[in-house]
């Protein structure tokens, strides 16, 4: 190749249409997008392992409306008015994830699809139920396939680099510097028409509040904080959208729901192409078609006659479906999962002439009816519905199937005697894979079926209800007997119990009067086993993980500035948690600490609140090992340390100044909690009552060591004796 220079001694020489390619553009952004993986939802995607068994379109049905939204993606812009959102709607069970789920799939297969985020809000994962991870999903999946040197992947991957906490900004400013910006300042670099063309949301209605599943929320600002999250998702898909430049078409699939058909109406009604799912896309003729071909399979499996079923029974299933494929497909897993392969039988159950008309019970009144029907199946219907609470429960705590047996069980066996013919309601893991996999239930409708007693009827509504008191009565059975109900071996039982202590049991105590019960527990047991088992790396004072956060949650219905009138099992659990930890070498908090700890409700702290608390709990650096004997608790009510512990705390509060309340809150503004600041006062108090232990406030810092002041009450009685005396 000639090494001749044909610009030498050339200057001010014009070059137009220039376009300059860095081959090495990548270079440098790995960590950009190991950043941008970290902050997805990798559940959340049309094909991943955690939908490996969602609904899809049977391969002859629901053909008109596929066939219009394919038209819509690939041709829409030839329509008359063109828009770049379509929003799939319809009643509950009318098959709007199978039809979603089965148009993914097609657009995958062709390059159409440049990402998914499928929501629900019955997955055990929170990612797929939070708006936090659907940008960086999107995101990812479109980037995913492109050359690493790919104009658009490596504008994106800069932005992310740029500002590593673009993930925790608002979802219009994620939409604008990930996707709208990239692409318009790189559109001319490469062939736009290469690229996918439709993004795909599912089960918007089901996105959820990062904090709505928190016990003791009010139930209307759960509500409230919902709605707001599912209009922040729409009004960034509506900014993307509203750019002339951003390529992409996005379908948004949900149920009716108010905020979103307001949203769509009010404010994306000119963007926006509705497909509502109704007799205009002839949904009777597809569920016949499907319950057709699985007939044939039935058949075939239990070499039934051709005969079976008649027109007649197919017509009547068709008939109670009322346009929605849920029912006719939990139908199939009705007489596929029955105890006894007789479906001959279960569905002459399910087509009993008795039965009302569903024109004369309304258009769910089928599926209701069909769900009734199911659950009698069970030896025990209303007992299985109240451990359907408890799976519902226990599920969003990611627990195995194993778990909840061992949690809930009174006899071996019981859990498949109670949930074996309700295989078509909820998912039953393989004996193999229970302490891993769990429970989950095939369709969010079935819980909105129990959770509504004009639906599901009295009887069941209060056996949905009493699943917490069924949960309750559980944890205290266990909690006293230190051991699930039904038999085990000794590994399955320590195992079982290393995930019961950290698993939230106190929640629901307060609200019962069932919690009285802990008054006779073994509590230095539980600390001794939670120090020799489970480990201080593996406590999480903010939920409830640990014997710090039991002390403090163990008061919440206690009365509140009154530490005389402690509820009897409150005595009970604290002073043993403090004689526990003392017969350990542990420090503990004195008196001051304990009335610092007193001053603000227990149901009022924050999780900073927990994490300080906890500080006062340190072990010291003595020798522990698990040949130290669990203390016997049992032994007391409440011992007499404690008792004066107890009059003392009252009489630090009955010195308190008559307002008090305002100055802590004055000082919390400051301090945020309760472990600093405010010191004068409490010096006041101590003077006063001739109490000379020390008070030095915990200050938490991010980058502050382990190393505490020595704050700590002393391990000796005498101690506590010489604190007393001075008062």
């Amino acid at each position: 190749m000639s090494n001749t220079n044909y610009f030498q001694g050339a200057s001010n020489c014009p070059i137009q249409n220039l376009h300059l390619t860095n081959p090495g553009c990548s270079r440098g952004l790995d960590e950009a997008f190991k950043h941008l993986h970290k902050s997805i939802a990798e559940d959340s995607a049309h094909n991943s392992a955690d939908r490996h068994n969602a609904p899809k379109c049977h391969q002859d049905t629901r053909k008109a409306v596929q066939g219009e939204i394919h038209g819509w993606i690939k041709d829409g812009d030839d329509d008359a008015e063109p828009v770049k959102i379509l929003h799939l709607t319809g009643p509950a069970g009318t098959g709007k994830t199978a039809i979603a789920g089965s148009i993914a799939d097609t657009c995958d297969e062709k390059g159409l699809l440049a990402g998914s985020f499928f929501f629900a809000s019955f997955a055990a994962s929170e990612t797929r139920r939070s708006k936090r991870y659907l940008v960086a999903t999107l995101t990812y999946h479109l980037i995913f396939p492109l050359n690493d040197n790919h104009p658009l992947r490596c504008a994106i991957l800069l932005a992310v680099q740029k500002d590593p906490s673009i993930f925790k900004r608002r979802l219009k400013d994620q939409f604008k510097f990930l996707l709208v910006k990239p692409f318009s300042n790189t559109r001319h670099q490469f062939d736009t028409s290469t690229l996918p063309k439709v993004f795909i949301i599912d089960g918007l209605d089901e996105a959820e509040g990062a904090h709505s599943r928190q016990p003791g929320r009010d139930a209307h600002e759960v509500r409230l904080e919902k709605e707001a999250d599912q209009t922040e998702i729409l009004d960034a898909l509506l900014y993307a959208t509203n750019s002339s430049t951003f390529p992409f078409r996005i379908i948004v699939a949900s149920r009716p729901e108010r905020v979103i058909e307001t949203f769509f109406r009010d404010h994306a009604n000119h963007v926006t192409r509705k497909v509502f799912l109704d007799d205009k896309y002839d949904p009777d003729s597809d569920i016949s078609l499907f319950l057709k071909a699985k007939f044939v399979e039935i058949r075939r499996r239990y070499r039934l006659p051709a005969s079976w079923p008649s027109e007649p029974d197919i017509q009547g299933l068709v008939d109670n479906a009322s346009g929605q494929f849920i029912y006719a497909a939990t139908v199939i897993r009705f007489l596929q999962s029955g105890k006894l392969p007789n479906p001959k039988a279960l569905l002459g159950r399910l087509l009993d002439p008795g039965t009302a008309k569903p024109s004369e019970l309304g258009a769910l009144a089928p599926l209701d009816l069909l769900y009734t029907r199911i659950l009698e199946s069970s030896p025990d219907p209303l007992l299985a519905v109240q451990w359907f609470w408890v799976i519902n429960y226990v599920s969003e705590w990611g627990e195995g199937a194993l778990f909840v047996k061992q949690l809930l069980e009174d006899d071996d066996g019981q859990a498949e005697y109670l949930l074996e013919n309700l295989a078509s309601l909820v998912s039953i893991p393989p004996i193999e894979d229970q302490s891993q996999s769990g429970y989950h239930f095939y369709h969010k409708s079935f819980l909105d079926f129990l959770s509504d007693r004009s639906r599901c009827g009295e009887g069941i509504d209060c056996a949905f209800v009493a699943g917490e008191r069924l949960l309750v009565e559980r944890c205290v059975k266990i909690v006293l007997n230190k051991s699930p109900t039904a038999t085990t071996s000794e590994s399955q039982k320590r195992t079982f119990l290393k995930e019961f202590v950290l698993f939230p049991w106190l929640d629901f105590m307060f609200r019962s009067p069932l919690s009285e019960e802990l008054g006779r527990c073994d509590v230095g047991w539980w600390v001794h086993f939670m120090v020799t088992e489970v480990g201080e790396d593996s406590w999480d004072p903010s939920t409830g993980h640990s014997p710090t956060s039991w002390f403090l949650e163990i008061h919440q219905a206690c009365p509140f500035g009154a530490p005389r009138d402690c509820l009897p099992y409150c005595k009970h659990w604290r002073s043993g948690t403090l004689r526990a930890f003392r017969e350990w070498g542990w420090n503990v908090p004195n008196v001051v600490a304990l009335f610092r700890a007193a001053l603000r409700p227990a149901n009022d702290l924050s999780e900073s609140d927990y994490y300080s608390f906890a500080r006062y709990f340190r072990a010291r650096d003595v020798p522990r090992s698990s040949d130290i004997p669990a203390t016997h608790s049992t032994r007391y009510s409440a011992d007499e340390e404690y008792e004066i512990t107890l009059d003392l705390l009252s009489a630090m509060f009955s010195c308190l100044p008559a307002d008090w309340r305002d100055r802590l809150e004055r000082s919390m503004i400051r301090c945020s909690f309760p472990w600093c600041g405010w010191t004068d006062i409490i010096e006041e108090i101590k003077g006063g009552l001739g109490i000379e232990v020390p008070d030095v406030p915990i200050v938490r810092h991010q980058d502050e060591d382990d190393e505490c002041p020595n704050y700590y009450s002393s391990d000796s009685d005498s101690d506590n004796a010489s604190e007393i005396s001075n008062t």
